[in-house]
């Protein structure tokens, strides 16, 4: 079996869109020719839970080999762009074809939106224009480097809508409601819309969809009423400047005394973080909304009076949050040496499996994610002075 056949062996994969961009790579011996034929035997294979290494026995005639190594990354970084282009949208409230900016044809402008500020914070934090973060083309935790112009965008809003965070790209930090309001939308934003990129490669399911839709609802209330009073943020202060920002949202099984937090099945709670320097500083937010203050108070009390801010932050971020930037120099004094703990506590945090039927649709999923993983076995720091 050639080694990119594999991934039929997941359900959640949506394998066709990858075959395709190897299809039009013409690498691995697909081409444009016998794809066709070679997607009529992938689709006709036995049951995952049926399939042996025998049924894969049909594919021989078509000369189909391994990809190595670089081609898969090749194809990976392909099929990612594919589906950011794919997934464009204007996330905010009232967007359209009558608010948006639009081209001739009257389709909507989507620009490359930075989900932290690029004249701001990433200036801050970078060195000859570059800044570090964690490759997204291969398995592991790498450094790679990139022009902080190109740091964290995403194709999120079209320029008219973009404006909607100036209060924190263009004012100095103060703690305002408005503005820990918008940093919190940034990481939620961000989050999901990389999550929408994902269910272009990947199967989350029905109720990943849902989480989205009815968050969703809940901040465009807030943005067209302009009350930025729905969420509860925990401003967190490290006396010193560290080069490293960050913007996400997640959610959490446990907090850091273990006790688990009981999600509803009408949407995934979620808190909202960003991390920046300004000022000498460097500022932790975290933010959630006061209708989930019952699942998340708890755990930034805890946060408050663990004292252990540099390590509590860090195995916050490190297993949850791909959209994290460093200054180069900073990044392989202090972070690099740590890729393989950033690692296990990915895997940790991340740490579930399903049983599949016939059908090869989930029977039963199970959660394996330790419920002290936030005391950082790992020894994790991202602060390193």
């Amino acid at each position: 079996m050639v080694n990119y056949l594999g991934i039929t062996e997941n359900p959640k994969f949506k394998f066709e869109f990858i075959f395709e961009v190897i299809r039009d790579f013409r690498k691995g011996g697909l081409h444009p020719n016998n794809y066709d034929e070679f997607m009529t035997l992938v689709k006709g294979l036995p049951p995952i839970s049926k399939r042996s290494p025998a049924d894969y026995l049909v594919f021989k005639a078509l000369n189909l080999s391994d990809l190595p190594p670089e081609d898969l990354q090749l194809v990976l970084r392909e099929a990612q762009a594919r589906a950011a282009e794919k997934a464009k949208r204007c996330w905010h409230p009232q967007a359209g074809i009558e608010t948006c900016n639009v081209d001739k044809g009257g389709n909507i402008l989507v620009s490359a939106a930075h989900s932290i500020q690029n004249n701001g914070i990433l200036s801050r934090i970078s060195r000859d224009g570059h800044v570090m973060t964690f490759a997204k083309d291969k398995p592991g935790f790498d450094g790679k480097m990139i022009g902080r112009r190109l740091a964290s965008i995403f194709l999120g809003f079209c320029n008219k809508h973009d404006a909607i965070f100036r209060p924190i790209e263009t004012l100095p930090y103060t703690g305002t409601v408005e503005q820990n309001f918008l940093f919190a939308y940034r990481g939620f934003i961000v989050a999901v819309h990389k999550k929408v990129e994902g269910t272009i490669l990947v199967d989350f399911g029905e109720q990943a969809d849902n989480d989205i839709k009815e968050t969703k609802k809940i901040f465009d209330r807030a943005i067209i009423s302009k009350d930025y009073t729905i969420l509860e943020t925990e401003v967190f202060e490290l006396p010193a400047f560290y080069p490293v920002a960050a913007s996400s949202s997640f959610y959490l099984d446990f907090d850091f005394e273990g006790n688990a937090i009981p999600h509803s099945d009408e949407r995934m709670e979620n808190i909202y973080i960003s991390l920046f320097p300004d000022n000498n500083k460097t500022y932790f937010l975290i933010s959630y909304l006061k209708q989930d203050a019952n699942l998340y108070k708890k755990l930034t009390d805890q946060l408050r009076k663990r004292n252990k801010l540099q390590s509590d932050i860090t195995i916050l971020l490190a297993p949850h949050v791909g959209n994290i930037y460093f200054e180069p120099i900073y990044f392989t004094t202090f972070i690099e040496k740590q890729a393989d703990g950033i690692h296990s506590a990915f895997i940790d945090a991340q740490f579930d499996y399903n049983i599949y039927n016939e059908n090869n649709q989930v029977q039963k999923s199970y959660s394996l994610t330790p419920n002290n993983y936030l005391n950082n076995p790992y020894n994790l720091n991202f602060f390193g002075y």
